[in-house]
């Protein structure tokens, strides 16, 4: 295993950079990492820079894309670069489209004969649902522009995964949490806040159930899904999430518990997404059958340790 390459695009993004980590600590190859660094170059002061080869590149590139591919010629791609903050997507959805699916598209064309494509889809890809959310094609009904993007992206890994281009892994992550977040989520939203003295927070829509999964068991979640993936007809498609969900004030109150103040909750109308889904939540069996993965991380620990690194995230 150690002799082998593998690419990480957005590497130094949220998960990207946890999975690295994970990569390089492992031992599990010769790690390569293609990105952008649109989320800012100081990034790679928290990353064991000696251990991994950066390419920084745009995946919307296709010649760039392509010279880094023969180079690198990856056993491994984990493509996880990409456009996630549904408000932006929803404000741009031209350039959410041409890095979301032309860059996956670009990436794949690209990529060496039979590698192990791992893309980071989405729990937004499927229809609002009260259940839990199965791998199949009858639950899918994106309803926002994020949704639609990935979905389009998982279309074209079937297309070149069953053209015996690839062997692709289509990746569903529900709602992910912990520290070195990139995007204004809920969790940063509200850390941001605490971190500049508030006692009453302001937040969008307070009525969602999610199912919220750590950076670190989400990057242990990716690793097994490439190492243990059987592909039998078409690319393998699971679900990643813990099964288990929690409502907004659930997340308030345990991040106050790990900042040691109390908290009053207010609504925000600037903050309130015009489309929300109510419940998202991951059916973990298929998972459980192609790997022996089990989150590790509860909720507490992955909001304590989030506030704990609200410094080194630039919330405080």
């Amino acid at each position: 295993m150690q002799d082998r390459r593998i690419l990480v695009t957005g590497g130094v993004g949220y998960v990207g950079r946890e999975l690295v980590h994970q990569l390089v600590t492992a031992g599990d190859g010769e790690i390569h990492v293609l990105d952008s660094l649109a989320c800012g170059e100081q990034r790679l002061d928290f990353m064991d820079r000696d251990k991994f080869v950066l390419h920084r590149c745009d995946v919307r590139d296709d010649e760039a894309v392509s010279a880094v591919m023969k180079k690198v010629a990856p056993e491994i791609i984990h493509h996880l670069a990409a456009i996630h903050f549904i408000p932006t997507c929803e404000a741009h959805p031209g350039s959410s489209n041409s890095i979301n699916v032309s860059g996956t598209v670009n990436l794949l064309n690209a990529a060496p004969p039979k590698a192990r494509f791992v893309l980071a889809s989405t729990a937004a890809v499927y229809r609002p649902f009260s259940g839990e959310h199965v791998e199949l094609d009858e639950a899918l009904g994106p309803v926002d522009i994020y949704g639609h993007t990935k979905l389009h992206a998982e279309h074209f890994v079937r297309y070149f995964h069953d053209q015996n281009r690839i062997r692709g892994v289509i990746v569903r992550l529900f709602n992910v949490v912990g520290p070195g977040e990139t995007n204004p989520h809920l969790v940063p939203a509200i850390i941001g806040q605490l971190a500049r003295g508030k006692t009453s927070i302001s937040l969008g829509n307070l009525f969602p159930h999610r199912d919220y999964i750590d950076v670190q068991d989400v990057a242990r979640g990716f690793r097994a899904l490439a190492d243990h993936a059987a592909f039998d007809g078409g690319p393998v498609i699971s679900n990643l999430g813990t099964g288990v969900t929690h409502a907004v004030g659930d997340v308030v109150r345990l991040i106050a518990e790990a900042a040691g103040v109390k908290l009053d909750i207010l609504q925000d109308p600037a903050r309130v997404r015009a489309v929300d889904r109510p419940m998202l939540r991951a059916s973990t069996e298929k998972l459980k059958q192609i790997t022996n993965w089990a989150p590790a991380m509860t909720l507490d620990q992955s909001m304590r340790r989030a506030w704990n690194s609200r410094v080194q995230d630039g919330f405080a």
